[in-house]
C-alpha cells in the first residue's frame, strides 16, 4: 500500500472518530483525532499535488489547532 493511501485511511478513520467524539461533547478527546485526520489528509493531498484538497485540509488543520487550544 502506498504511503498516500495509508495516510488517507488514517485520516478518514480519525476524522470519523473525532466527529462522533465531538458530537458527544468529548471535544477534549475528539479534537486530537481531528488534528491527526487533517494532518494526514493534508500530507496525502500535498504528495498527490491536489491543490483544492490542500486548501481544504490546510483550513481544517488550522481550525483543529484552534480547537485543540480551546479544549485542552
Amino acid at each position: 500500500m502506498k504511503t498516500a493511501n495509508i495516510l488517507e485511511t488514517l485520516g478518514t478513520l480519525c476524522g470519523i472518530i473525532g466527529a462522533f467524539l465531538v458530537a458527544m461533547k468529548y471535544g477534549h478527546i475528539g479534537y486530537p483525532f481531528f488534528f491527526v485526520s487533517s494532518l494526514a489528509l493534508l500530507v496525502s493531498a500535498t504528495q498527490k499535488k491536489q491543490g483544492n484538497f490542500i486548501a481544504l485540509q490546510g483550513t481544517f488543520f488550522a481550525a483543529n489547532v484552534i480547537g485543540l487550544f480551546n479544549y485542552l
